[in-house]
């Protein structure tokens, strides 16, 4: 299918059932809409670069070493999804799943990184492949870290540089997607 009829024709489709999904999965309180394919479907909440306003998207996701992977694969189109362009533009965002919300910062993979998620998504979702042949760009797979709050420090205590070593807090906050 090309460019052309794909935007015509699949993207307002794709967003109607985009919106379809997180209507459902909001009044179900994700007991439908949690999965898709065999595998997890977040909700991921980012910021519109140029309106400022809020926007929630279901996206298929895979956890990978305490993390979650999402893909921007928009269907295959040669146009990036919005939520990566605002994602881009501030990298903080909110993901839903399980039924948690989490405050995490995103980050296109590493190259080798990149790889190895590309070949899991291929293997989950068989899709993948068929949206990487589809389009002329690079489809970035991105991997959401939660963030992780400063410990709470006594006001008197007098602030010091943080150590290299990592905290209970950090270690546990890692394990969020595990």
């Amino acid at each position: 299918m090309n460019q052309h009829r794909y935007s015509r024709l699949v993207k307002p489709a794709a967003k109607a059932l985009a919106r379809t999904h997180l209507a459902v999965y909001r009044a179900t309180k994700g007991s439908l809409g949690a999965h898709w394919a065999g595998g997890d479907v977040a909700l991921i909440t980012t910021t519109g670069r140029r309106s400022g306003q809020r926007r929630t998207t279901p996206v298929v996701c895979l956890r990978s070493d305490g993390h979650l992977a999402i893909v921007a694969s928009n269907g295959g189109s040669d146009h990036p999804p919005h939520w990566w362009l605002n994602l881009q533009h501030n990298p903080r965002a909110e993901v839903e799943i399980g039924g948690t919300r989490h405050i995490v910062c995103a980050q296109r993979a590493e190259t080798d990184v990149e790889a190895t998620l590309a070949a899991r998504f291929a293997q989950a979702f068989p899709r993948f492949e068929h949206y990487q042949r589809r389009t002329k760009r690079v489809i970035p797979i991105v991997v959401l870290r939660t963030e992780h709050p400063e410990p709470h420090r006594p006001p008197t205590r007098p602030a010091t540089t943080p150590s290299r070593g990592r905290t209970g807090a950090s270690r546990a906050s890692d394990a969020a997607f595990a």
